[in-house]
């Protein structure tokens, strides 16, 4: 089973942590995916 890891802010469009999180994960050979959760502000203060 995969393991996801990410980060949670908005915006994330710039975010280059995917590429370096990933590539690290496959070096290593986990089984682990970073992904990005674009959270609007206003989402996130009604808590997740």
């Amino acid at each position: 089973m995969t393991t996801k890891v990410g980060v949670i802010g908005f915006p994330l469009t710039h975010s280059l942590s995917p590429a370096m999180h990933n590539a690290a994960f496959k070096a290593l050979g986990l089984d682990w995916t970073y992904e990005l959760m674009a959270i609007p502000p206003d989402i996130v203060r009604l808590g997740l």
